[in-house]
């Protein structure tokens, strides 16, 4: 027996030609060979959806911000590259949306307000440098004179630092030496009267230096975001002033401050060989701590893979541009390592970050949107704080960066892409309404708004991202390592035995033949296929000394220390478990669901798990400093049930075809996993608490073709309960549910109630649901204890039978309601295309005071066999359309 191969496509298909959106053909085959090229292609995609509806400009409510002419920049210096002048109208057209000629000869910069004292706004000058270089335009040159004066007047701290802004008093950060820096190098070089070129370089090195001095840390080779000269910010350490946490951005910004400020600073200016010495140092720092996998940067750099730390594209780029730029130009030791690093991390930039849309055009993913320090309590600077800000794609301060990681890419390989071999560019139709499908937001925290519709924007995204893993042509059957299927003998040394085999040879298949095999829990590894032949049946000994030692795991939305689950994989990448046998739990009320209940129905007085329970949810309320999971021993004598399948921890992962039978607990419960696909299970389970499918504080889900039939919700997206969920802190996300069919449950879908790290970008098609006991069909829950995040839901096409309850039921009123301080949110819910036959009521939404439900759009929707009207209690912008309720004494007339 061979496993399914199921190689992830090509970045780039075999297509000879692809039509981009504004109907000009590009020779991909080409392009693919040359990082200009991708630099090209790249930046025709933005212009062409960006110049038409002139995103960038004043008149459109653009501000003077350093991101967006950060990218114009790239483009004026792709131009160069290219030797035409391919983007410079674009360029010129936004710019002149802000200046402003006045009849004194003099200019004005619209949304530019030197009072801010905004170290943030010199950064566009670049950019206008560059075009006063290319056009001579004398309002550019005026332009430039007034953002040099801001550094005469901008406030400094006590040791002479310019500060970040006047809203972040004696402050520097290392994104404010990218932001001034190189424009005023530019400008001492090419601008300034020669009385003062030499006070100008010696404040430029000088800035460079005293950031250097105060936020280098030679321990990790890295340099701490901020720094408060007075030490009273919340987040500066208040001994060294300096903030908690090295971002890979920030370090980004500093590394392209100081390449781009060697381009211009005097050979002979005895400061310049400190500046490369840090900037040696500095490619040494993120060299140490480039992601050996991938090539690329983690957003908290030096915490790898930290749970809800992640790969981030800006910082990528960012780091590539400073590497190749650096290596090119001879600022760098050892360029064979360098080299090396640069290449790697392109390469990883095309692997993971762009992805191309159907029409041809390209997209920047997993950009961090923001961050920053303060003021006040705001941003504290932790590891918290940087992984919750927005995951987006197309943010400009990574837009430019890939545009000029390409063009020194191409000097670093050699290639030196002739000009000749670009294809001309398109007509971008400048100011002609369109909209702009590439820059869908993946983590809707944001406050931006976006016309895109996510279907077509977010969901392919998502659904590109999840690719089930492959596993090489090695099988490995049970019955080679001593497994006898008679039906009374131990598998699991069996078990244990072929996994570990696997495991030892580089992966492959541990294959369960046909019969009934009794086991204990099973710990997979990585590059392992559990596979089970038609006609085998797994069925594990419900015996809960088989599942000691306790191991680490999550139970109702808190980390402990408890029972393995049934199929447990912990921190491991590329698992699966597929075939078309039985996964049989065995528990029935003499076993594990006797813990909780006497039989289908009854509950007795004092349940053996109660007190145990009832001691983990105290703990999981204690402050989260005070918390530590791996103090909570549970297990024997404790009755907290184990799930059926639980990876911890893990990427990459393939539930698929296997029937799930007689759960102790919830069945599927991915936790803090990456790459989830469920697709063809089978699950009859109807124990007490038996969640089919609980993808807990995962990203990139894909449920699909899957059958529900249980003894509590069906799916119930989950992010960790209470306090401890809000210590972990890691959301729901990128999730999608399709083509599945819903039986017995509490909830078809249901989000909540353990959500206290939030859920985002959902998506749920073409689904059924049916049978007079399932209680609802889509469904959420929380409370002000609970709190949680609740955002960006979007159902469509599904087809209702009879549900007992609500059809869509949202209850902030779950169990402690409004007892609570962490203000619950469920907000942009777009509900489409449902069809019901019977239910009690239509739609059940009840927010709190404190706390109400916002923007439910429920759409071209048809309630049948309606009982009892709608029941909405602390709602804002509920909108209905096209929604027809028919009630039962509507019926006939």
């Amino acid at each position: 027996m061979k496993p399914t191969h199921r190689p992830p496509p090509s970045l780039l298909h075999s297509l000879s030609f692809v039509l981009y959106p504004l109907s000009f053909a590009l020779c991909l085959a080409a392009l693919a060979q040359t990082p200009l090229a991708w630099s090209v292609r790249f930046a025709d995609s933005r212009v062409a959806a960006l110049a038409p509806a002139k995103r960038f400009n004043a008149e459109s409510g653009a501000s003077w911000d350093y991101a967006n002419f950060l990218f114009l920049n790239s483009l004026l210096n792709l131009d160069t590259r290219l030797g035409q002048p391919r983007y410079l109208d674009f360029v010129r057209r936004t710019a002149d949306s802000f200046i402003t000629a006045n009849a004194d000869g003099s200019v004005t910069i619209a949304k530019y307000k030197l009072e801010d004292y905004n170290i943030d706004f010199i950064a566009p000058g670049r950019a206008i440098e560059t075009l006063y270089k290319t056009t001579k335009d004398a309002r550019y040159l005026a332009a430039i004179k007034i953002l040099r004066h801001q550094f005469t007047v901008h406030p400094r701290t006590s040791e002479g630092g310019f500060w970040h802004k006047k809203i972040y008093p004696h402050q520097m950060w290392l994104d404010g030496l990218f932001m001034g820096a190189p424009f005023y190098t530019d400008y001492a070089a090419n601008f300034a009267p020669a009385s003062e070129k030499r006070a100008a370089f010696d404040d430029i090195a000088y800035q460079i230096l005293l950031i250097d001095k105060h936020a280098y840390d030679a321990k990790t080779g890295l340099y701490y975001h901020g720094w408060d000269s007075s030490h009273a910010q919340p987040w500066a350490d208040k001994t060294t002033g300096l903030s908690p946490n090295f971002w890979s951005r920030a370090i980004g910004w500093y590394g392209m401050a100081l390449v781009d400020v060697l381009d211009n600073f005097p050979a002979d200016h005895p400061a310049r060989p400190k500046i490369t010495a840090i900037l040696q140092k500095l490619a040494d720092g993120i060299v140490k701590h480039q992601d050996p996998t991938t090539g690329l940067w983690w957003q908290v750099t030096d915490q790898g893979t930290r749970e809800g730390n992640y790969l981030e594209a800006t910082a990528s780029c960012m780091f590539t541009y400073t590497l190749a730029k650096a290596i090119n130009n001879n600022w760098l030791s050892d360029r064979a390592a360098f080299h090396a690093a640069a290449e790697k991390a392109w390469n990883g930039i095309l692997k993971h970050f762009i992805r191309e849309n159907p029409d041809g055009s390209l997209v920047l993913t997993q950009c961090c949107k923001v961050a920053g320090l303060g003021p006040g309590n705001k941003r504290d600077g932790s590891f918290a704080y940087y992984i919750s800000e927005p995951i987006v794609n197309n943010d400009n301060k990574g837009t430019g960066p890939f545009v000029f990681a390409g063009i020194e890419m191409d000097r670093l390989l050699k290639i030196d892409t002739p000009a000749t071999s670009i294809p001309p560019p398109p007509d971008f139709r400048y100011g002609a309404k369109t909209i702009d499908k590439s820059s869908s937001i993946q983590n809707p925290k944001s406050k931006t708004k976006s016309s895109d519709d996510p279907w077509l924007s977010v969901y392919p995204a998502i659904l590109a991202r999840i690719k089930p893993p492959a596993f090489p042509d090695r099988v490995y059957p049970i019955t080679n390592y001593g497994a006898s299927a008679d039906g009374k003998s131990d598998a699991s040394a069996a078990i244990r035995a072929a996994i570990d085999a696997c495991a030892a040879g580089g992966g492959g298949t541990v294959l369960i033949p046909a019969g009934t095999w009794l086991t204990g829990p099973i710990h997979l590894k990585s590059n392992t296929n559990l596979h089970l032949e038609e006609g085998a049946t797994l069925q594990f000994i419900p015996d809960p000394r088989l599942y000691q030692p306790n191991v680490f795991t999550r139970w109702e939305g808190v980390e402990l220390m408890n029972f393995s689950p049934l199929i447990y994989a912990y921190e491991q990448q590329n698992i699966a478990i597929t075939g078309k046998g039985i996964l049989d739990g065995a528990a029935d009320y003499d076993n594990w669901w006797g813990w909780v209940l006497l039989d289908r129905k009854t509950k007795p007085k004092e349940p053996l798990a109660r007190a145990s329970r009832n001691r983990l949810m105290r703990e999981a309320q204690m402050p989260i400093e005070q918390q530590d999971p791996r103090q909570r021993i549970y297990g024997l004598h404790e009755y907290i049930r184990p799930p059926f399948i639980q990876p911890y921890r893990c990427q990459n992962i393939l539930i698929e075809g296997v029937t799930i039978l007689r759960s102790p607990f919830w069945e599927i419960n991915p936790v803090l996993c990456r790459n989830v696909t469920i697709r063809g299970v089978t699950i009859v389970s109807h124990g007490a608490n038996n969640d089919g499918c609980d993808p807990e504080s995962c990203t990139d889900v894909l449920i699909e073709n899957t059958s529900f039939d249980t003894g509590d919700d069906c799916i119930a997206i989950k992010s960790g309960r209470n306090n401890d969920g809000r210590r972990v802190n890691v959301p729901s996300e990128n999730i999608i549910i399709r083509n599945c069919t819903f039986k017995d449950g509490h909830g078809g879908v249901t989000i909540g109630s353990e959500i206290s790290g939030g859920c985002r970008n959902v998506f749920i098609e073409n689904c059924e649901m049916d049978s007079p006991r399932l209680d609802r069909a889509l469904r959420f829950k929380t409370n002000a204890v609970r709190g949680g995040v609740i955002e960006n839901i979007h159902a469509r096409n599904i087809r209702v039978g009879r549900v007992a309850d609500a059809v869509i039921h949202a209850d902030f009123n779950y169990e402690e309601g409004a007892r609570g301080d962490h203000i619950p949110v469920l907000r942009n819910v777009v509900i489409e295309n449902l069809t019901s036959k019977s239910s009690a009521r239509a739609i059940t939404l009840r927010g709190l005071e404190k706390a109400p439900i916002s923007d439910i759009t429920v759409r071209n929707c048809q309630f049948g066999g309606v009982k009892k009207d709608n029941l909405i209690e602390h709602v804002q912008n509920l909108r209905q359309e096209n929604v027809k309720i028919e009630r039962t004494s509507d019926v006939g007339k």
